[in-house]
């Protein structure tokens, strides 16, 4: 499984319901900023959060990165604890 980072242009109550509905163990750091785990493509998950392809979400802007096992910075303990249990089911 890989860790992707869905980055919003702006908040989107219609993709945070999204995400929440096709991935329920994400984790939503604020209003435009969640990470999930899947073992699919980035292009995959932007199309099932719905910022790309035919299902877009009208006014939906963002990206997808699958992100590396290398993170630093200071932010709240929760956000660690997140990435680490994934790191741990590997």
């Amino acid at each position: 499984m890989s860790v992707f980072a869905i980055v919003l242009k702006e908040a989107n109550a219609k993709v945070t319901e999204q995400i929440a509905t096709t991935y329920p163990e994400h984790y939503q750091y604020n209003d435009t900023f969640f990470l999930v785990e899947s073992d699919k493509l980035a292009d995959t998950v932007a199309v099932s959060v719905g910022i790309k392809g035919a299902s877009r979400i009208e006014s939906a802007s963002g990206a997808v990165f699958e992100l590396t096992p290398a993170y630093s910075g200071y932010t709240i303990r929760s956000l660690w604890e997140w990435l680490r249990r994934t790191e741990e089911q590997e």
